[in-house]
């Protein structure tokens, strides 16, 4: 089976520490090296960003633009089952601008799954230990890939919900207008609720075996939805919104002392179990790594379930915090995907072990070396 989603090139004008860069990658293994702060994740954050429209790593477009420059541009030309794409990204310091296919579009839903990327960071293998707040944030960004009305539907559901709040924290409240944007956020809230859940229980099938694999059979991962309104699998929109509306009544006095809205999505987790004991607490770091990482990987595969093809992986810097043994278990993992790869430590190539690879030297914001390895 060969790679059916792989880029082929990018061109970064102004971004970030890179003045110009033209790079052409390798279908399969594409290793990017140097030392740090010469720019190797800001080049895989590039490409995160042609693929969502914004970086992994900061909410503010601007600071993507060189210091110096009053604009940025970024282009990538990719492939996908044979047929030719190229996404493009303006940035000036107020506004954006994308095209895809050289045409501009309207908003963001339009450009998410063009280009399918996961990026596995060093914060991901804290995905488990960490807050609510990460993994509700995890949710929502494959979500959101995967299927692009979700996305609007968030972006409404955070719009109204933040209204919700400001009528809260209001000198008289009114009430009135609380009614309102309780019916209007639980339209909202009722479809995400039943989408989260359906990833949940898709995305707790399928780690449960990529972990028990991970594990040689020693340990069972299981992925449980937490959220306010008792969700049980088939309940259709309507029933989960009379259900929110009834929390949100019910909470309604609470939420005008605290002045916040303590119900809804925006509160929701994801708990994790290895053999029923919750991970978060009790688990060790090294079944906290390993729970991360086989989220991670269910991930790639609920991707290809989903749309058909494998996405994009970047594993930006992950090799230096995990032992030989994990390293390993990832990339065994991994036929079939187009990879790049950060790291200071040219060795890692040997981790890969594979034939077809390119190599890439990053030293400060230029490209100093290619060398191709394999067929």
């Amino acid at each position: 089976v060969g790679v059916y989603l792989y880029i082929n090139s990018l061109k970064l004008v102004n971004y970030r520490n890179y003045d110009e860069l033209l790079v052409e990658f390798n279908k399969k293994v594409n290793l990017i090296i140097g030392m740090n702060g010469q720019g190797k994740t800001n080049l895989v954050e590039a490409i995160g960003f042609m693929s969502i429209g914004r970086s992994f790593r900061t909410n503010k477009d601007r600071e993507l633009i060189k210091f110096s420059a009053e604009n940025l541009y970024c282009g990538c030309d990719f492939t996908r089952n044979n047929i030719d794409k190229k996404i493009e990204i303006v940035v000036a310091k107020d506004k954006k601008g994308v095209k895809v296919n050289g045409v501009s579009i309207k908003s963001m839903q339009e450009l998410l799954g063009n280009l399918n990327v996961v990026i596995f960071s060093p914060e991901d293998l804290r995905l488990v230990k960490d807050g609510p707040k990460e993994r509700r944030s995890f949710i929502d960004k494959e979500v959101s890939q995967i299927m692009p009305r979700y996305y609007s539907l968030l972006t409404n559901y955070n719009k109204i919900l933040h209204q919700r709040n400001t009528v809260l924290k209001s000198y008289r409240i009114d009430e009135n207008l609380l009614d309102v944007y309780d019916e209007t956020m639980s339209t909202y809230a009722s479809e995400i609720y039943i989408i989260r859940n359906r990833f949940i229980e898709k995305l707790s099938e399928i780690s449960r075996k990529i972990h028990k694999n991970l594990t040689m059979d020693k340990e069972n991962l299981t992925i449980i939805y937490k959220n306010q309104v008792d969700l049980e699998s088939g309940q259709d929109a309507s029933q989960v919104r009379l259900n929110l509306l009834e929390k949100l009544k019910e909470s309604r006095q609470g939420d005008m002392i605290t002045r916040a809205t303590k119900v809804g999505p925006h509160k929701d987790d994801m708990k994790i179990f290895i053999n029923d004991i919750d991970v978060r607490m009790y688990g060790s770091q090294g079944q906290q790594r390993t729970a991360s990482i086989s989220l991670k990987l269910s991930e790639i595969e609920l991707i290809k379930q989903e749309v058909g093809d494998y996405p994009v992986l970047i594993l930006d810097d992950v090799f230096s915090e995990l032992d030989q043994t994990r390293q390993k278990m990832l990339v065994e993992k991994l036929e079939n995907i187009q990879m790049f790869v950060t790291s200071a430590d040219p060795l890692h190539k040997d981790i890969l072990d594979i034939e077809d690879y390119s190599i890439f030297s990053i030293e400060n914001g230029r490209l100093i070396g290619v060398e191709n390895g394999g067929v």
